[in-house]
């Protein structure tokens, strides 16, 4: 679950929902900046459908006693994560070895960044690189392997991870919030690649509708629709916070992504 605060509420998105607007991202992706566009497909499959591991974890979510708010992906613990991860992994895979193999690679990437930030993890968080990178060699053998395969796989995955944290941008801050209140995007988005000069992009709401970019790697400006609940904290006080998530009503954040230029 993607979790922000606020004064009598806590705005929820799950991770699922958060993925699809990484694939809507994904799709519009120019052409010339694609390492080989015949994979196209594979990576707005792999963007859409990275996450959907938490699906299960997200239709129950947890109450935090430690931070006194839902846990969310930042906290939740990480063994049961994994297992989900693995989950989804193989749902992707079975649906095409190379959108599966980025959708690992991403999580090993996103974790083997993460060692020595709490070294209470970093045991569990090698076991699991371990056995995750076994898989991936297995997998990029079945796909042939070679130099060039890497090039593509590697290109397509900085894709994925931009378009990843683009899609969190816009479920982690209040639509409006001005840049010079930005907890986890203060420096911009750090995914980035060649062509803007692996410098950092920043994003920024214009408007509480409207998000513009320094570089603008899509198409064309694009609007996506982002389902997420607001879970009054009374109503948790009252009936805890399953009840709570599931007597909330869904709406939606449409947001149109824009060049700032």
């Amino acid at each position: 679950m993607i979790v922000y605060e606020r004064e009598h509420d806590f705005v929820l998105t799950a991770q699922h929902e958060h993925g699809q607007v990484a694939g809507v991202m994904a799709s519009h992706w120019k052409d010339e900046l694609l390492a080989d566009s015949r994979h196209r497909e594979e990576l707005i499959l792999a963007a859409r459908e990275h996450d959907r591991g938490w699906i299960e974890l997200d239709s129950a979510p947890f109450w935090n006693d430690y931070s006194q708010s839902p846990y969310s992906f930042r906290d939740f613990p990480l063994r049961p994560r994994f297992v989900f991860y693995q989950k989804g992994i193989d749902e992707v895979r079975e649906k095409s070895l190379y959108a599966g193999l980025l959708c690992s690679r991403m999580y090993t990437e996103l974790f083997q960044n993460t060692l020595g930030a709490n070294a209470n993890d970093d045991d569990d968080i090698r076991e699991y690189l371990k056995k995750e990178q076994s898989f991936q060699e297995e997998w990029q053998q079945q796909l042939g392997g070679g130099n060039e395969l890497e090039r593509k796989l590697q290109s397509d995955l900085e894709i994925m991870l931009f378009c990843d944290q683009l899609s969190l941008f816009l479920c982690m801050e209040e639509p409006g919030t001005p840049a010079s209140r930005y907890d986890f995007f203060a420096e911009g988005l750090s995914c980035t690649f060649d062509a803007c000069g692996r410098e950092p992009i920043r994003a920024e709401w214009i408007s509480g509708d409207k998000v513009g970019l320094s570089y603008f790697p899509f198409t064309q400006e694009f609007t996506v629709g982002l389902p997420y609940k607001s879970v009054p904290k009374a109503s948790i006080r009252k009936f805890g916070l399953l009840q709570a998530y599931r007597r909330a009503e869904w709406k939606e954040r449409r947001v149109l992504i824009t060049s700032m230029d």
